[in-house]
């Protein structure tokens, strides 16, 4: 299994001013959660070092975490916060773990295979595109596969369905759609507006004059 080392300081300042001069000083605010800790404990972590520990791995990866005056401990990503404009990380949530008890986390479900109903002009529906698993922390899987390879159209791929390693329990609704191949888009035909003939035009002739009132 494959470690991430990450560090770690206790936070002692707190509110929305300190928060983003925190930010400011190229460090992210951060809380974990576990028993171990009783109340939630609030950290601050180099943004670069969070970045490094990130970056490339699964989004369930177990990371040792640093923190200053502690014992390491191992945990898990519970949240992310991302800055919508900039797309960094602005905040982060961590849980602590015990490797050897089960813990439930969001799983990504990747398509595999090629649809023959897709030839036929079906269109593939993705509904669920993550899932929540139960396994040991180390046996979490980065994805789980759907299969679309013997989907027509009309045909649909449920929870109970996917097929997940013998030692990941799926928990979710196993009666939920997580793939539908739904028909061709129908093509609405617009009736064309009936032609209005024209007028024939009066060649050579004068217009009608006015009726003329008689004198008395």
């Amino acid at each position: 299994m494959e470690t991430i080392s990450l560090a770690a300081k206790p936070r002692t300042i707190s509110g929305s001013r300190a928060v983003e001069k925190l930010r400011g000083a190229g460090k992210i605010p951060a809380v974990v959660y576990g028993r171990e800790f009783g109340d939630p404990l609030p950290l601050e972590i180099e943004a670069r070092d969070l970045r490094a520990a990130l970056l490339g791995h699964s989004q369930n990866a177990i990371i040792t975490l640093e923190i200053e005056g502690r014992r390491p401990v191992p945990v898990m990503v519970a949240e992310r916060q991302v800055d919508v404009l900039s797309r960094h990380i602005v905040h982060v949530d961590l849980h602590a773990i015990n490797l050897k008890e089960a813990v439930e986390a969001k799983v990504a479900i990747a398509m595999v295979g090629s649809a023959p109903g897709v030839k036929e002009g079906g269109v593939i529906d993705f509904v669920v595109r993550e899932i929540s698993v139960k396994a040991l922390p180390g046996d979490i899987p980065e994805q789980i596969e759907a299969d679309i390879s013997a989907l027509n159209i009309g045909d649909t791929i449920h929870v109970r369905d996917l097929a997940a390693p013998s030692n990941v329990e799926i928990v979710e609704n196993p009666d939920e759609i997580v793939v539908s191949l739904l028909p061709p888009p129908k093509v609405e035909e617009v009736a064309a507006a009936p032609e209005v003939p024209a007028e024939p035009e009066l060649i050579g002739a004068q217009a009608p004059a006015a009726e003329e009132i008689p004198e008395e």
